[in-house]
């Protein structure tokens, strides 16, 4: 009777560890092992190069020796990447992931580059990447959806090439009419022309170490900045024409736009499930 109440009790809880969230895994070292490169254009060509004046330029490329736009150095014992900016791109893990929880610092730097020398910093976190890069708007990055790294705005939302997904989200009024996340909102489909959502709320800490928080599951995923829900998104998928597909997961890409950057303690994990503290973003 004890050796069958113990396998029963074992039975009850084997469950349970087994839907517990996996180990962080860090992704980040001084030789970006875990990465790769891909540049672009400068960004003072990148303009010339979209409106059809420099059909001869070409993009750097893939993995180009030497380049120094993404590049880790130690500070206080951790890998620290710093993103110039001065040239389109961006790096992409090497293995795809799905059903995930992947959090981040990062902490903005002084450099800024045409074509956004007036404009608020910019990078991004590109996630369920998949394809070839180049075949989006600015042709640096490969197709994805996007939590936005962005100053006064992180968390906001675009496609990034043939995607979609849908957000509860309102119009603003006026000039002002960039739909905006609103968890009471209905739910809004997000495909190009109406490919941009800004985040609820401005989350960001000027001039400091901000943490982000990106959880897949499935085709669902919840955008986090300093502790703080931005966005809920669902129905994430690819479009064709008029035919469709989930998108669960695929490579991260991390933005070079014209902006410096720094990331730090990026690390990523397995999730079950949509966690309970987020899945009633999706009631």
């Amino acid at each position: 009777m004890k050796k069958l109440s113990a396998l029963i009790l074992l039975a009850l809880i084997a469950p349970a560890h087994a839907a517990a969230p996996g180990e962080w895994r860090p992704l980040l070292d001084e030789q970006l092992s875990q990465f790769d490169v891909y540049l672009s254009y400068r960004g003072d060509q990148i303009m010339s190069v979209l409106q059809g004046k420099s059909p001869a330029l070409k993009p750097v490329g893939l993995n180009p020796p030497q380049q120094t736009v993404f590049t880790v150095s130690r500070k206080e014992g951790s890998p620290v990447l710093r993103i110039s900016g001065e040239i389109y791109g961006c790096i992409s893990t090497r293995q795809e992931f799905a059903d995930y929880h992947l959090r981040a610092k990062y902490k903005w730097g002084e450099k800024v580059w045409e074509p956004r020398l007036t404009e608020p910093r910019d990078s991004g976190i590109l996630y369920h990447s998949r394809g070839d890069f180049g075949v989006d708007y600015w042709k640096s990055w490969a197709q994805a959806q996007e939590m936005n790294v962005m100053e006064h705005n992180t968390g906001e939302y675009w496609t990034i090439a043939n995607v979609a997904i849908d957000i509860r989200a309102a119009r603003g009024s006026g000039a002002d009419d960039v739909p905006r996340w609103d968890p009471k909102a209905p739910w809004m489909a997000f495909q190009s022309p109406n490919n941009h959502a800004l985040a609820g709320s401005d989350e960001e800490r000027p001039g400091e170490w901000n943490d982000i928080e990106l959880l897949c599951h499935q085709d669902r995923c919840v955008h986090v900045v300093n502790g703080k829900v931005v966005m809920a998104l669902r129905n994430a998928r690819t479009v064709d024409g008029d035919k469709s597909a989930p998108m669960t997961g695929g490579k991260l890409q991390i933005q070079s736009e014209a902006a410096e950057v720094y990331f730090r303690d990026i690390e990523i994990r397995s999730i079950p499930a949509m966690p309970a503290a987020y899945a009633g973003y999706f009631d």
